[in-house]
């Protein structure tokens, strides 16, 4: 019997190659900005702590081989899988995941802007594209969510995240109630 660990490799390892397979179906921009992006590159990706070591090769007959199970300290892409559901639902931009690090990269630029492209070509192709937006309803349904969920707050218990200029405020100043005043006219 396999352990639970490699299982979720084998199954994260497999919808991989199946989203590679529907981008070189569709041969459109997306599997173009791939192909460009990743052929002749290795790169370790963690998603939940399940690691995959990806390399690419061939250009337009680009093979992926993927390995696992491995363990390493320099990965190229770490996330979390609800970080992945916020962005594909729309919650979560990819930009604000990045620069509040819920998707950290480790690239040089040139890539990190083809990884850019690719991600928002799969979403932009995902709308109209019924074989992704299959695969991303099994993997949102079949890889485990977390056991803790943070619960709700009441938007009155909620503190409104702003950008970097709102941090800056005081505390005291953002939690003043303002009443409107009504002035009667004489």
């Amino acid at each position: 019997m396999q352990s639970p660990s490699l299982d979720r490799d084998a199954q994260l390892a497999q919808w991989l190659q199946h989203l590679v397979e529907i981008l070189r179906a569709q041969q459109g921009s997306t599997w173009k900005d791939l192909v460009g992006t990743v052929s002749g590159k290795t790169a370790v990706i963690d998603i939940d702590g399940v690691q995959l070591q990806l390399h690419a090769n061939g250009g337009e007959q680009l093979q992926v081989e993927i390995k696992y199970p491995v363990v390493f300290q320099s990965v190229n892409l770490r996330t979390e899988a609800e970080t992945l559901r916020d962005v594909v639902s729309g919650r979560l931009t990819l930009d604000s995941a990045v620069s509040q690090g819920k998707i950290r990269l480790r690239a040089s630029f040139q890539n990190l802007l083809g990884v850019y492209r690719i991600v928002n070509g799969i979403l932009a192709d995902s709308a109209i594209n019924p074989q992704l937006r299959r695969l991303w309803i099994e993997f949102d349904q079949s890889w485990s969510t977390p056991t803790s969920c943070v619960p709700s707050l009441c938007l009155e218990n909620q503190k409104p995240g702003y950008g970097e200029l709102i941090r800056h405020i005081p505390k005291d100043i953002l939690e003043i109630d303002v009443f409107p005043v009504f002035v009667r006219e004489l």
